[in-house]
Parts: C-alpha cells; structure tokens; sequence
C-alpha cells in the first residue's frame, strides 16, 4: 500500500513542472498575441519583448515570484496602436491591467470581465469603441475600472450590478446613454463615481445614497432629469458633487436636521433648479465651492450666507435671484471669486465687500437695479483681478486713486451705469489692464494721453459719454500714446463730443487692431493716409461726422474688398454684438 502511495506521488512530482511550463507557455502566447496586434513609431515592444529573454523581465510584464505568472501589465504612455487583444483573457492570473494614454482603438475584449483575479482595468484616454462588456458589472473581486476618455457608446448596463469590491469607476468622457441603474447602489465600496461628458438621462437614483464612504461624484454634462436626491448629503464622506450641464428640476433640498458634511465642492449650474437657496446651507461647514448659476433660483440671498466661512468661490448668477446683497459676505475672508451677475439684484453695494482681501474676482454685472456709489474699498484690494459692475444703475465717479491699489487688475467693466466724473489718470498704473469698459455713462473730461502704459491693452470701450478733446489742441493726442498698446484690437470712442482732428499717428495703432468706432465724435478734418497701414482692421465706422477731403487710396482699396466681399461687411449693430460677445468672455455665468 505504501509503495503504491509512493509511485502515485513520484508520478505527481514528474508531472507538475510539465503542468508548470505549459502554464508558463500560455502566458507568453497570450502576451506575443497581444504584442502582434499592435505597433508603436520607437517599435520598443518589438525591441523588448523578444525570446531572448524571459517574458517575466519583459517592460511592463510584472510575474509573481512563487508560480512565475504574469499578474501585471501596464504599458501606459508609449504611443502604442492597434486593437488590445482577446488572448489577455487567457492571463488567468492577472490583476491588473494599465494601458491608460495610448491610441488603442477596437472594443474591450469581453473575457477580460472573465478573468478571476482582476483588480485594475485601466484603459483610458484611448480610442476604443463600442460597448462595455456587461461582464465587468458583476465582477466580484474589481476594484477600480477606469474607461474614461474614449469613444465607448451603447447604454450603461441595466441588469443587477454586483460589484461588492468597487471603489473607482471612471467612465467619463464617452458616448454613454442610457440610464444609471438603480442596482448601482449594490456597490456599497464606492469610492470615486465619474460619469461626466455623456449622454446618460434618466433620474440619479437615491440609491446612490448607500455608497456610505463615497468622496466624489461627477455626473455633469449628461442629459439627467428630476431632482437631486437630498440623501446626498447625508453621506459624509462625501467632498465632491458635480451636477452641472444637465436638466435636473425641482428645489434644492438638505435634509432637515443635523447634517455630517464635508462637502468641499457643490457644483449644479446649467439646470434647471428651481425653488430658493436652502435656509439651512450653514450646514455645509466646509464648503469652498458652491456654483448654482444658470438655473431658475429665485428668492434672496440668504442674509446669513456669511456664515460659509470657508467659501473660495461662489457662483449664483444667472438666476431670477432678488432682494440685496448680504452684507455678510464681506465676513468671507476667503473669498476669491464672487459672481451675482444677470440677476435681479437692487439696491447698494455693501461697503463691507472691501473687507476682502482675498477677492480676484467680482461680478455684478446686468442686474440694472443696483444704485448708489461704487464703494471706494474695493478699488484698495490688490489682489482684484476683475471688477464686474456693468449694466446696473450706479452713480458717483469713479475714484481719483483707482489703479494705485490695483496692481493685478486686468478687467474693469464699468459700462452703461449713471457714473459722472472724468477718467482718474491713476488708472494707467494698472499695468496689468487688458480691457477698459467705461462706456454709455456720463464721464466728462478728456481721454487720458497716458493710455499707452497700458501695454496689455486689448480693448478700451468708452463711446456713448461727454468725453472730449484738450480745448488747446487741434489733434487727438490720445492716439498718439495707444501706439504703444501693440495688443490693442477694440478701439470704441464714439458717441462723444471730441471735437478734433485725426491725427496721421492713427496708422501707428498695433496690426492686431480689428475695430475702430469713432461714429458721432465731432471729428473734423480729412482722414489721415496713415489709415491705410492698419492691415488687420475690418471694421472702420467713421459716420455722423464733420470729415472733409477724399477718402484715401490704401482706405479706398479696403473699402472695394469689403463691398467686393459681402460676408466682410460688418454694420454697427453687429459691431456691438460682437463687442457684447467679446466682454461676455470676461463675465462668469
């Protein structure tokens, strides 16, 4: 009995390193299959994977040292091209896959969701196509999927979800549809959940709720419906949520009660959000971004709104939103980007927003019912890099020390507002300053002829005021110093009495200039030939003036293509559409 105890081991002993090598054997056919399907402009696979080596020492090849099988490939950033082989699959022991930042095109081989010791599958920023294998859903031991940025299509899979071990899955960025199925909730470990920039619809299910160690969700720019399940905020781990571009309704709602938060991101503009600001959102004691701009918001500001002591930026603009600005705010020491623009915002600007001094940005552009003086404060923040107050009612003058605090100002939007006063000529210590909107007030006095020390200058609007020329000066001296503006492309100072003449030195203006508009300016004289060598303008609008002379030959050639070429021809409505256009870059929604 023992002997022939004996002989079945021997037997077993002989056998296992044949067993052994034909296991090694089908791993490095699956990795030469894989290596055959595909090519790289260094050929490094090629120069690499070669049989003068083990496949365990091959770039990339990771093996476990106890049965010699491969339990990692990650080949990510080398350029590689083709299609990713089915024969991956017969990798038994594999755990992990990285091929994230090739140009890998084709489907995801379906067996890969087979493989029983998967953790990792990460395969993004590729260009694989069709669907993704319904395998990886109900994969008990995946950990992290990360199929982002490709151009995968076909619906999410509806079926019952079981993955028990989820923590990551990074879908973003694809061609999805479908909905998100309620059995998601299943996968208790999630972590991180990306669905941005698809085509999902449907609701978000309150299933989501059960994900109780979940810290980021992004599901913005989709197609999803109905309201923002309020069990969200319940989870307390949550720092992120990410909603934006879709068109979820109904109120904004946080469960009544004490709430856990840690939510440092809450992003939903571009929906369709209706209802007021929750009354309890001090509950979000740790709030650094809240963005809801571009909904159907009404009511006011919460009075107390001071009370996210933590806020960096806060983005309500865009909504029906009423009522005056809290003066709490000025309590956010914080602060960096403020934007309440195109709303329904009355009444004065709290001079307690001086108090910011961390603030770069401010908007309160086309809300028309805010009145009173701009207060002289914020003009003392240097950190400012915009300061946004077109479009409302506001009157005083401008402060004579403007641009001596402002060392990184870049944006002031001060247009069609009640403002009286003359330009500070401190403004041009603003060196930074790129667009200059001043226009449709009632500034009085003469265009600054220090302008040119803004070198950075892009745009100066100024038309539709009083402004006029040095009564001892025959020419325009201003354009003499904007020569020096060599990023200059939106000249508009029309609509004011200038009372003057052209001077030659406006041919001096930098080619980048596209737009003049000096229409209804008194302007006198003959045009200047120097006109002529502005080779990049396609706008010149020169009506409702006192010109004399003929129309010089370089400005006659211009005007002949223009009429030659009907799609060149711009009116001045146009004009300031495009003008409008122009400014509304620099405004946040």
């Amino acid at each position: 009995m023992e002997k022939h105890i004996f002989l079945l081991i021997l037997i077993f002993l002989l056998q296992f390193p044949i067993s052994f090598a034909t296991s090694n054997e089908t791993d490095k056919e699956a990795l030469l299959a894989f290596q055959n399907l595909i090519t790289s402009p260094t050929h490094f696979l090629a120069n690499n994977w070669t049989n003068n080596t083990s496949f365990c020492s091959w770039f990339g090849v990771t093996c476990s040292s106890r049965r010699q099988r491969v339990v990692a490939l990650a080949l990510p950033d080398l350029q590689l091209q083709g299609t990713i082989s089915p024969s991956l699959a017969n990798l038994s022991f594999l755990r992990e896959i990285n091929l994230e930042n090739n140009s890998f095109h084709g489907g995801i081989p379906y067996g890969l969701g087979h493989l029983p010791r998967l953790r990792v599958i990460a395969v993004q920023m590729n260009q694989l196509q069709g669907s993704i294998p319904t395998s990886l859903f109900q994969h008990r031991r995946i950990r992290l999927i990360s199929l982002a940025f490709n151009k995968l299509s076909g619906e999410m899979w509806e079926g019952p979800w079981y993955v028990p071990e989820l923590r990551v899955l990074d879908l973003s960025n694809n061609s999805l549809t479908g909905i998100i199925p309620p059995s998601i909730g299943n996968a208790t470990k999630m972590m991180s959940f990306y669905l941005s920039g698809n085509r999902i619809n449907g609701n978000i299910p309150k299933e989501i709720g059960n994900f109780s160690r979940l810290t980021k969700l992004y599901l913005f720019d989709n197609k999803l419906t109905g309201s923002i399940p309020a069990t969200l905020f319940n989870i307390s781990s949550l720092i992120t949520i990410s909603l934006a571009v879709n068109s979820l309704s109904g109120p904004l709602l946080l469960d009544e009660g004490n709430i856990l938060s840690n939510l440092k991101f809450l992003g939903i503009s571009f929906n369709q959000i209706s209802g007021h600001i929750p009354s309890n959102i001090c509950q979000l004691t740790e709030l650094e971004v809240l963005s809801i701009s571009v909904n159907k918001i009404t009511g006011k500001i919460p009075r107390n709104i001071g009370c996210l002591a933590k806020i960096e930026q806060l983005y309500i603009g865009y909504n029906p939103i009423d009522g005056t600005i809290p003066a709490s705010l000025g309590n956010i020491s914080t602060l960096q980007y403020l934007y309440c623009g195109n709303s329904h915002l009355e009444g004065q600007i709290p001079h307690e927003l001086g108090k910011l001094s961390n603030l770069r940005q401010l908007s309160f552009s086309n809300n028309y019912n805010l009145i009173g003086q701009i207060p002289e404060a914020i003009f003392n923040i240097s950190s400012l890099e915009k300061i946004g107050l077109s479009s409302n009612n506001l009157s005083g003058g401008i402060p004579a020390t403007i641009g001596l605090y402002v060392p990184n100002l870049m944006e002031l939007f001060l247009g069609e507002n009640q403002l009286e006063g003359e330009i500070p000529l401190f403004i041009t210590n603003a060196s930074k300053l790129e667009v200059l909107a001043l226009e449709s007030n009632f500034l009085t006095g003469t265009i600054p002829t220090n302008l040119g020390n803004l070198r950075k200058l892009q745009g100066v609007f100024l038309y539709n005021n009083q402004l006029t020329n040095e009564p001892r000066e025959h020419e325009l001296q201003f354009f003499n110093s904007l020569a020096d503006c060599r990023m200059l492309q939106y000249l508009q100072v029309g609509s004011n009495p200038l009372n003057g003449v052209l001077p030659n030195s406006i041919g001096n203006l930098s080619s980048t200039i596209v737009n003049i508009h000096i229409a209804d300016a008194h302007i006198n004289g003959p045009i200047p030939t120097g006109i002529g060598n502005l080779s990049g303008l396609t706008t010149l609008n020169f009506e409702g003036n006192n010109l004399v002379g003929s129309i010089p030959f370089d400005v006659e050639l211009a005007l002949d293509c223009t009429e030659e070429n009907p799609e060149s021809r711009i009116t001045m409505k146009d004009v300031v559409k495009k003008l409008n256009n122009i400014k509304n870059t620099f405004l946040e929604m």
